[in-house]
């Protein structure tokens, strides 16, 4: 979705809003500091019933929530605008095993906004019960703040998401969405905490938004297309990562993920792409790094076709993903590692093909030597200014 048909979808669904008939819940019993979540499913039944433009609205205030889904489809353009602050429960038990926090599913021309907060209060119990290694085989059973399943051409804008217990957003089969001005919050040590997980979804955007987390800040799973992330600031957490992949059978490729005019600061990567050893195949294709910040990144360019935490595959067995057709362009800052740009690329699908690097300033300023480029399975190729200099040849794995 180019940037003139962003700014008329923008400017259209604004005006539905201006134009929108007002469910307020405290009209339909909502209390502030009361449970809301009959008062909010019968605002949204409601407003989603209704023919015409519709908003629901959750005014200044604290609202304690157990768990709502905002199912559809409506009849009419819908807005959810969150004002107040919004309140899990601080037991992740409390949440019916097998649902999200608060859900959106099968909405089309949604609008969420606001000027509010939604805190998981996930440091009260859930992230003391993450445990990475039973995560990593299994998944978590502690929730999204937010999950948007099969919703298209809509708008989220404004709100805030506060320690989730999980992922603060997650995306599943969703199309032409927008995220713009959305802000994810997390202290560094926050557990799976991703700002934003996106998959089987496209034409997704991510504009002016500010990720601060314990993990990946946007982290991009299988079946993605057309991703547009712009004018985000990411850090702490992990960085913009596309993967892991290729752990399950039937992943579909990612293809065209664009990532620009973005700053990463004190992140333990910038831009990462990474998949399992000994793997199932699948694709990563079309993949655009350009005019990048980083500020003290460990590792802020990196393609890790080795990933393997917690002793869960055979390294010794190549990952049969394949990497082609990436584009770096444009990347200056400062790393805490001297291996700036890491290129560990399989051997199997002659490693990582076409891929270009142009303009990168990357230092290094520490005890380790000078800063450096390593290549395995990967012979990029460079143009313009390239600091540290690039890789001679591709290197033995």
């Amino acid at each position: 979705m180019g940037s003139k048909s962003i700014l008329v979808f923008l400017k259209f669904m604004f005006f539905v809003i201006a134009q929108a008939e007002v469910f307020d819940v405290t009209k339909f019993g909502a209390k502030p500091d009361k449970e809301i979540s009959s008062a909010l499913k019968e605002a949204w039944a409601a407003a989603c019933s209704a023919s015409n433009p519709s908003t629901v609205l959750v005014p200044k205030g604290r609202f304690p929530l157990t768990v709502v889904e905002f199912k559809g489809p409506c009849k009419a353009p819908i807005e959810v605008k969150i004002d107040g602050m919004l309140v899990g429960p601080e037991d992740p038990v409390v949440i019916p095993k097998g649902l999200q926090w608060v859900t959106f599913s099968y909405v089309t021309s949604l609008t969420l906004s606001g000027s509010g907060t939604l805190d998981g209060l996930g440091a009260a119990m859930a992230w003391a019960l993450n445990d990475p290694a039973t995560t990593a085989k299994k998944g978590s059973p502690l929730q999204y703040n937010l999950s948007f399943n099969f919703i298209k051409n809509s708008l989220i804008t404004g709100i805030t998401s506060k320690d989730s217990k999980n992922f603060h957003v997650n995306l599943c089969s969703c199309t032409n969405v927008t995220f713009d001005k959305f802000n994810a919050i997390a202290p560094p040590g926050s557990p799976n905490t991703d700002g934003i997980h996106i998959g089987w979804s496209k034409d997704i955007t991510i504009k002016d938004s500010k990720f601060e987390t314990g993990d990946d800040c946007v982290s991009i799973g299988d079946g993605c297309e057309n991703l547009h992330i712009e004018g985000v600031k990411c850090g702490p957490g992990h960085g913009i990562s596309v993967g892991s992949l290729g752990k399950n059978a039937g992943e579909k490729p990612v293809k065209g993920v664009f990532v620009k005019d973005c700053t990463f600061t004190s992140t333990e990567n910038g831009v990462r792409i990474k998949t399992w050893p000994d793997s199932q195949p699948g694709e990563v294709v079309d993949m655009h790094f350009e005019d990048l910040t980083m500020d003290k990144v460990n590792n802020p360019i990196i393609i890790e076709q080795d990933y393997c935490p917690h002793v869960q595959c055979k390294k010794e067995n190549p990952s049969k993903v394949k990497v082609h057709d990436i584009f770096i362009k444009n990347v200056k800052g400062t790393s805490n590692s001297p291996e700036v740009v890491k290129l560990r690329c399989s051997k199997a699908n002659n490693g990582c093909e076409n891929v270009h690097i142009t303009d990168i300033n990357l230092t290094y300023d520490g005890p380790s030597g000078p800063a450096i480029q390593e290549c395995h399975n990967v012979k990029p190729v460079y143009a313009g200014e390239i600091v540290p200099p690039g890789c001679k040849a591709a290197a033995a794995a």
